[in-house]
């Protein structure tokens, strides 16, 4: 059974054709990056984590289809809960694990935070600390660093 298609996707697909110079039902990831590069709503990301999105959504085969396109193009990129956000914070992650752990300590997070360019009190480091620790092993692994981020954001 074939899914019937919007106005939406035929628009899209109009689109997606413009880029698809040789019809084999794909584009390249290069001529991808130069389609989407110039997006307003993406200026706020770092180029690696548009590189980083770019290799996921085409499986790291250089390649997009349609419905790889269709889900860039239809990303609500205002909302904390998407792909490039998770990008850009799994980087940010990592950049302050520095021992490659998988978790920041409370040492790595005050040399992150240090780096930035912020100073924070002992004691007010103390409370940020503990409140991305959720569950009191004192370390922070991604899960509890993404979704004390979230938790931040929305408030």
């Amino acid at each position: 059974m074939t899914t019937k298609r919007t106005i939406e996707d035929n628009l899209l697909q109009e689109e997606f054709d413009k880029l698809d110079k040789d019809k084999t039902g794909k584009i390249s990831a290069v001529d991808f990056r130069q389609f989407i590069v110039h997006g307003a709503h993406l200026k706020f990301f770092h180029p690696s984590t548009i590189d980083i999105y770019i290799a996921e959504l085409s499986h790291e085969t250089g390649w997009i289809n349609f419905e790889r396109f269709k889900e860039f193009v239809t990303l609500d990129t205002s909302k904390f809960k998407n792909s490039l956000i998770t990008i850009e914070l799994k980087q940010a992650f990592n950049e302050v694990d520095t021992n490659k752990d998988g978790f920041i300590s409370p040492q790595e997070a005050r040399l992150g935070i240090t780096l930035a360019g912020q100073r924070i009190s002992g004691s007010h480091f103390s409370r940020i600390a503990h409140m991305f620790d959720d569950n009191g092993d004192g370390k922070m692994s991604f899960e509890e660093f993404s979704t004390n981020i979230m938790r931040l954001f929305n408030e």
